[in-house]
């Protein structure tokens, strides 16, 4: 018997074929595979799971990324617009916020 939470390592002959999942587990399997889409099944086993901050991990790279891009001195505030496909108000809004590099006075 397996501890809470041991994944085990099926063989790949005692996989269930794609067309055997349904739905999420099918959707996963064809994303990450079959075997991982198995470990996750296994870990999580039947817990429903939500997936956050995709939206967030890029915006938050994008707005390095326009930083990055107005530090070197090479852009104007138009320039970065169109080249990331914003409004102007927000790339001055994005490089108006604090990038965590400044130190504090008190």
């Amino acid at each position: 018997m397996s501890r809470p939470h041991e994944i085990i390592d099926l063989p790949p002959d005692a996989w269930p074929r794609l067309e055997e999942l349904n739905g999420d587990m099918r959707t996963i399997a064809e994303l990450i595979g079959i075997g991982n889409a198995l470990k996750l099944a296994q870990r999580f086993d039947g817990t429903p799971v939500r997936i956050y901050g995709w939206k967030t991990w890029t915006r938050s790279w994008r707005d390095r990324c326009i930083r990055s891009d107005y530090d070197t001195g090479k852009y104007s505030g138009v320039e970065l617009a169109r080249k990331y496909g914003l409004q102007e108000r927000q790339i001055w809004n994005i490089l108006g916020r604090s990038d965590g590099r400044q130190l504090r006075l008190f």
